[in-house]
């Protein structure tokens, strides 16, 4: 997760992560389409004027989904059942409620994923561990493990580039078979098992025991924003909800 220079990414990191999942809850107990739609289409918005969005990056990550929510649509859409049919031909019956019933879960899931993007893309991940410190009292044991943890994916991303590289060097071709996978896995596993005893080793060596009791080089706080933003984005969405259906 990388911030931006938007207004959402000056925004505590905690408080904008509950305004999302509130949405996300509200999100589960609509059974309306079109309500689903709008609160979806709130995402896109808040995204693009809020979230400093452009629309070849909003492309570039959702349309990788679309195929995925068609496939969803189609399969609730095909073979639900319902009383007023549309079509009706070999082992599809493709009915009305059956098409709502299709686009909610849809709608749904795309909704989840932009809200998702929105938290992601707006979000330094550093931040967002002193904010579930500060604000959420998360232990900072499991946080500075969590934040490790996070530090780990793009190097073995990069360490697996290498070893791919390495191997077609070697004249070795690639399989999609298990010994391909025992080969990269078992490498990566043994490196990182090195890389975490280091890294506690060194946090050791410079007194993190884990306790509550420290000093913090970054801190977090709520500010009037943070609440404006979680209230707005609330009452827009039960506006929605209450007014549309």
């Amino acid at each position: 997760m990388k911030a931006n220079d938007s207004f959402l990414a000056a925004l505590n990191p905690a408080c904008k992560l509950f305004a999302h999942l509130i949405v996300m809850f509200l999100l589960m107990a609509i059974s309306n389409p079109t309500v689903t739609f709008l609160i979806w289409f709130l995402a896109l918005l808040i995204g693009i004027f809020l979230g400093g969005w452009r629309m070849t990056y909003l492309v570039k990550r959702l349309l990788p989904y679309l195929g995925f929510f068609i496939l969803v649509f189609w399969m609730i859409a095909a073979f639900g059942e319902g009383e007023e049919t549309i079509w009706k031909g070999a082992w599809f019956h493709i009915t009305v409620e059956s098409v709502n019933h299709g686009l909610t879960i849809a709608l749904r899931m795309l909704a989840f994923v932009t809200y998702g993007l929105l938290f992601t893309s707006t979000t330094d991940i550093t931040l967002f561990i002193m904010s579930l410190i500060h604000q959420c009292k998360l232990s900072p044991k499991w946080a500075y493990g969590l934040l490790a943890g996070f530090r780990f994916i793009p190097l073995f991303q990069s360490e697996l580039n290498q070893m791919k590289t390495a191997h077609k060097v070697r004249g070795y071709r690639q399989r999609n078979n298990w010994k391909s996978f025992m080969r990269y896995a078992l490498p990566l596993f043994t490196q990182g098992i090195r890389k975490s005893e280091r890294i506690a080793i060194a946090m050791e060596a410079r007194g993190f025991t884990g306790t509550r009791d420290r000093t913090y080089y970054q801190t977090t706080k709520l500010a009037v924003k943070d609440f404006g933003y979680l209230l707005s984005l609330l009452i827009v969405a039960w506006g929605i909800m209450t007014f549309i259906e």
